[in-house]
This record gives C-alpha cells, structure tokens and sequence, in this order.
C-alpha cells in the first residue's frame, strides 16, 4: 500500500512539472515579441525607458508600451508589425477620464476592463463593461480626445 502512495504522489509531481513546462513554453512567444517591441521603441528612439508592456487582443493585435522619452516626458507607444506610432501621454485621455467619459455616457453596471490599444492606426481606448441587462460591452474611444470610434455588446 505504501508503495502505491508513492508511485502516485511521483505520477502527481510529474505531471505538475508537465503543466506548468507547457504554460511556460506557451508563454513564450508572446514575451519574446514584448521583448523585441521594447527594444525596437528604444532603438528607434521613442523611448528611453520603459515601464510596462501590455499586449492588445483586437480586431488587430499590437504591444503597448509605456515609459520615458530623452526629456523625461511620459510616453506611450503602439508597435504592430515593427511599426511604432508614439504620443505623449499628456496628448490624450488618462485611465480615470476614460472610465468617468463611459459612466456618464452609458451608466454600466460593472467596468470590467480597461485597456490601450490600437486599430487602423488610431491609438484608443478599449473599455469593457456589463450593462444594466448583464451584457458584455466593448466601447472604443479615440485615446486623444475620446471620441466614440464604435460600440457593441454580447
């Protein structure tokens, strides 16, 4: 019987070890490309540090980095496909303007996400939240000045 305790409790680790190699190795990818995004914006001259790195899961996908520039100005850049479109943070709407710009507009039950991201070019705001009638909303605003670019919900 003690045996069978033992062969099991291997069995066990062994497959944790399985596990947790598999969510590394798919992990992988994505941040090796958030490593390259960042050390292209450096490169290029963007910026000169940078503080976070966030992936954006859109109709298209792009990294978002935020950081410093040579002057010590905050700044926030797009990079898709080794392309990079740069704004100083203090060109558009912070995190707080945005959430206050959709509960006034639309008074949700529950924000559920906010995040930057980047379609067609424009730098935007992505706001996901649960209506009044317990649905899924995505709001998308132009990071600039907040204007409404589209809407829908599930």
């Amino acid at each position: 019987m003690k045996k069978w305790f033992i062969i099991l409790g291997l069995g066990i680790v062994f497959l944790a070890l399985f596990f947790i190699s598999t969510y590394q190795s798919s992990l992988s990818p994505l941040n090796d490309d958030k490593k390259k995004a960042e050390e292209l914006a450096v490169k290029q001259g963007y910026l000169k540090t940078v503080a976070s790195t966030d992936y954006y899961h859109g109709k298209e996908q792009a990294i978002v980095l935020t950081g410093k520039d040579d002057t010590n100005n905050e700044i926030i850049a797009w990079v898709q496909d080794g392309n990079i479109i740069a704004r100083k943070k203090s060109e558009g709407l912070t995190k707080q303007e945005i959430i206050e710009k959709v509960t006034n507009e639309r008074e949700p039950k529950e924000i559920h996400k906010v995040k930057l991201g980047i379609e067609n070019k424009i730098p935007l705001w992505e706001v996901v939240y649960i209506d009044k009638q317990g649905r899924f909303n995505f709001y998308y605003a132009a990071f600039e000045n907040g204007e409404l670019l589209k809407r829908y919900s599930i």
